[in-house]
């Protein structure tokens, strides 16, 4: 069941994301942390929203993106 109403227009609205993440180097996990991130919702598909949470993680930590385990990606 969801709680949550639609969005009015989804083309026009811009969604906020916040996820909890891992970033792993040699198979160990090195460090941890959240990030949110605002996505066009008209265009936004969940790879692309998974791709935007993972390179701005990723960027906090000078790692690469296939670094980053996303562990929970919540919409706002």
């Amino acid at each position: 069941m969801c709680t949550s109403a639609p969005d009015a227009d989804a083309r026009a609205s811009v969604r906020r994301y916040f996820a909890d993440y891992e970033v792993y180097e040699g198979g160990h996990c090195i460090a941890w942390g959240q990030v949110a991130a605002q996505v066009d919702g008209g265009v936004a598909s969940a790879d692309a929203i998974v791709a935007t949470l993972r390179e701005d993680a990723a960027r906090q930590h000078d790692a690469t993106p296939g670094a980053i385990r996303l562990r929970c990606v919540c919409r706002l």
